[in-house]
């Protein structure tokens, strides 16, 4: 199994007792953008009042790379209830970080996603998300949803991206007060029933991507507590990435940017209105490397 680990999603969607819970595994061939802010204290972040500072991600370069224009390449893996699967009760979204041109060098050189700025990682071991989803549309959409918050678990909660005044982005350490993720993928082909899991399964791209995530994080770095404060972010996601534009790998050039999405089957017609919910995310993590 791939240690990658997904987000959670917040869209709720009109639907019937047979939607399954989700597995989705190993889907870094997409990307993110939209904005951080600052605010002092948590209740200016929850009314989005007394801004210190507002970032946008911007494009980011590493020597001759650079990533997709004002995006980071992501990274979400989730497991809930994953029977006849390893993981269980996990979750991750984070900037896909670790591919590379050139495995030589390891994981992550020359990778322009490999920064500070725009970094996301989230992941909790120990406390179990919110997470429902599934198949619907008869198995050619997938809808991901989850509600979570804290990440501290071995210290993998990380958020960069909105800098003090005037500076640039420092380290940050602390935990997601709350987490919100919507993820919906489109399929041209219904997923397959693996016989061995009783679940429906696809290795296959998804044809249409989209999707959000949403929260607030407190910094509490005690490296560069100048910075410490409440984040908001709001990010949106898109299908592509950088890996997959200059077709790199990672773990020795062993995998590529791939897509497995798996869940019991939807078995029961579902309404096709969506309605917004506020839900929280979670996330498995991978621990970052250095940047070169």
């Amino acid at each position: 199994m791939l240690a990658r680990v997904l987000v959670g999603a917040a869209c709720a969607v009109a639907l019937s007792a047979a939607y399954g819970s989700p597995l989705l595994v190993s889907y870094d061939d997409f990307h993110y953008t939209g904005t951080v802010t600052r605010y002092a204290t948590l209740a200016d972040a929850q009314a989005a009042t007394n801004a210190l500072a507002t970032a946008s991600i911007t494009t980011a370069t590493n020597q001759t790379r650079t990533t997709l224009p004002n995006a980071r390449d992501g990274q979400v893996y989730f497991a809930s209830d994953a029977a006849g699967y390893d993981p269980v009760d996990l979750a991750y979204f984070s900037t896909a970080w670790y591919f590379t041109t050139d495995p030589a060098n390891g994981n992550g050189w020359g990778n322009p996603n490999n920064t500070n700025t725009g970094f996301v990682q989230y992941y909790d071991a120990s406390a179990t998300p919110v997470v429902s989803g599934g198949w619907l549309d008869a198995n050619t959409r997938f809808v991901l949803d989850v509600s979570g918050g804290d990440g501290d678990s071995f210290n993998h909660a990380r958020l960069w991206a909105a800098a003090a005044e005037g500076g640039e982005a420092g380290n940050t350490a602390g935990t997601f007060l709350a987490f919100q993720l919507n993820l919906v993928a489109d399929f041209a082909a219904p997923a397959a029933l693996d016989d061995a899991t009783g679940w429906y399964t696809t290795l296959a791209a998804p044809t249409a991507l989209s999707g959000s995530a949403s929260g607030i994080f407190q910094n509490d770095s005690t490296t560069d507590p100048s910075l410490n404060g409440f984040y908001t972010f709001d990010f949106a996601f898109a299908s592509g990435s950088w890996a997959s534009q200059n077709e790199a790998t990672w773990n020795n050039g062993q995998y590529t940017p791939q897509s497995f999405f798996a869940a019991p089957g939807a078995t029961v017609p579902v309404p096709g209105t969506l309605a917004l919910l506020g839900l929280a995310l979670a996330g498995f993590t991978l621990t970052r490397s250095g940047r070169d």
